[in-house]
């Protein structure tokens, strides 16, 4: 059995671009499955853009891309025995023409679901994801090429594939009530668990080299620089915490690089905001990695992940591996044991409550939990759901 795995925004681990949780698991998988597995594994991926290329594309470019990556990705699967591939697709909005590869079995990994993303962000959930489903439906022919791009290759992925892979529950269930049709049994929950990452350091020695004082309360954010990361939200909690008595030395670090249409713009933002502040140290170290990653997570005392909409977290399990507890909005993964659950009202008052707390305790029950699910146990998981695939 031969499996194509054809990715949008794979290829690039060398390039060190801020592309995302897709590209990190197309990169781990491919590490993982590397000689393995008891199929052949083939990819394809972009040939005439670079990382850096599709982080800065505005959306035009970005919907001109998909459109000629579903091309050449589409003709290479048909050059391709049916009988004997199983097609896995890592991006699914700059995915293969699913029409017209009906004979295909073709899996899907769901990284993002982008009629869920644009209910969340752009629609502010004054509309649910399904609700967008029925509009489109009705009205699909008037929208913008951009949006009919989205709409219309979520749909045909899941009327025309054989399964689905989505990283929690919640993901299943949105897209059991936007397609209603669709085989429950089709759909695979796989939780990603901890991703590879080094070993901690001696966080004095982290601290040192960051030149960042032994005393300091140090917050760590890691992600793309983009809006639905929103981490405006820790800035603005700590402007509203500075003028309180006995506000602690605190140094926060906003990790990562600007990404896709809103990067720069949500950049100079977070700038703009951090500058506001009087007593708060805030460093932008930019798109880390490697040695880096490591250094700057072993330099911390809390993992701070205000996104409003994530499918699953992968940086957050990277953050329990360094034995760091975090303060999370909403999400699949995390647990009170492992720090604290805020809402946008309550982002400071769970700040203040945490920092107080036993934090090293909950640091040692998050690393606990990302040590017993590592990245590993899905990436066998999956392989054998494509041994398995029928339609």
């Amino acid at each position: 059995m031969k499996v194509l795995y054809t990715a949008a925004h794979g290829g690039f681990a060398g390039e060190h671009a801020p592309l995302g949780g897709g590209a990190a698991i197309f990169d781990m998988l491919s590490a993982e499955w590397a000689g393995t597995m008891p199929f052949d594994l083939t990819h394809f991926t972009p040939k005439s853009v670079t990382g850096r290329d599709i982080v800065n594309f505005d959306t035009g470019s970005y919907a001109r891309f998909s459109r000629q990556f579903e091309a050449v990705s589409t003709k290479a699967i048909q050059q391709q025995d049916p009988a004997d591939t199983v097609v896995l697709v890592n991006d699914i909005a700059e995915g293969p023409d699913y029409n017209a590869l009906r004979k295909y079995k073709i899996a899907n990994i769901w990284h993002v679901d982008v009629v869920a993303y644009i209910a969340a962000i752009y629609c502010r959930e004054f509309a649910t994801p399904e609700t967008l489903v029925r509009l489109y439906r009705m009205f699909g022919k008037l929208y913008p090429g951009v949006l009919q791009l989205i709409f219309q290759k979520q749909s045909d992925c899941v009327q025309y594939s054989a399964a689905h892979i989505v990283p929690s529950q919640a993901m299943k269930d949105i897209i059991l009530r936007c397609y209603p049709q669709t085989n429950p049994a089709k759909i695979h929950v796989l939780p990603w668990g901890a991703p590879p990452a080094l070993p901690p350091i001696d966080k004095q020695e982290a601290r040192r080299r960051l030149d960042i004082p032994a005393d300091a309360l140090v917050l760590i954010t890691l992600s793309r620089l983009s809006p639905e990361k929103n981490q405006q939200i820790l800035l603005e909690a700590l402007a509203a915490w500075e003028p309180q008595l006995l506000y602690p030395k605190i140094y926060a670090l906003i990790c990562g690089g600007a990404a896709y249409m809103h990067g720069q713009k949500h950049e100079a933002l977070l700038r703009a905001k951090a500058a506001q502040l009087t007593k708060t140290k805030v460093l932008f170290p930019g798109h880390i990695y490697g040695e880096q990653k490591q250094l700057h997570f072993s330099a911390a005392d809390l993992y701070v992940f205000p996104s409003t909409h994530e499918s699953y977290g992968l940086t957050l399990m990277e953050a329990f591996q360094y034995g760091l507890p975090a303060l999370t909005l909403d999400n699949a993964i995390m647990q009170p044991a492992f720090g604290a659950i805020a809402t946008k009202a309550t982002f400071l008052s769970a700040l203040q409550q945490l920092v107080q707390s036993n934090l090293p305790e909950k640091g040692r029950a998050a690393q606990a939990f990302a040590k017993q699910n590592p990245f590993a146990n899905a990436a066998a998981s999956l392989a054998e759901i494509l041994t398995e695939i029928q339609y």
